[in-house]
């Protein structure tokens, strides 16, 4: 064991290698310690604002104003649950196909009429496809 201790400490170089590391890394730390410092700081305050400004919460889902349901029978789409107060009949447009909207605000209720086609109901707004109804 002895023997052990006696190969590790040859191995080690001389004192003045070590003390002359140790003054450079000193000296380094002594020059840059407080760049580095403030480095860090201004990183952690920046993560803090970026926490505190809601960057990492968890986005909102976008909620449907209303939903539809079709009867190919009549040929309309009606209205069966609105989520969405003060909902315009205006805000809607018909992408694909043809339909008559209403007018006026979207009531439970509420038909579309003669739709014909593959129709495609957007909300505006939003920029939300409500609903693809197939009448073909």
């Amino acid at each position: 064991m002895i023997d052990d201790i006696g190969k590790f400490l040859s191995k080690l170089p001389p004192i003045e290698k070590l003390f002359g590391g140790a003054w450079i890394i000193t000296w380094f730390l002594a020059i840059w310690g407080y760049h580095i410092q403030f480095f860090l700081t201004g990183l952690f305050c920046l993560f803090l604002a970026i926490l505190l400004l809601g960057y990492f919460d968890e986005k909102k889902k976008a909620e449907i104003p209303a939903f539809f349901s079709m009867d190919k029978n009549t040929r309309t789409i009606i209205v069966q649950k609105i989520h969405e107060a003060g909902l315009s009949w205006d805000d809607h447009e018909i992408c694909s196909g043809s339909a008559m909207i209403p007018s006026g605000l979207v009531r439970e209720g509420d038909t579309i009429t003669n739709c014909s086609g593959n129709v495609a109901l957007r909300h505006i707004p939003t920029n939300t496809l409500m609903g693809a109804y197939n009448f073909e």
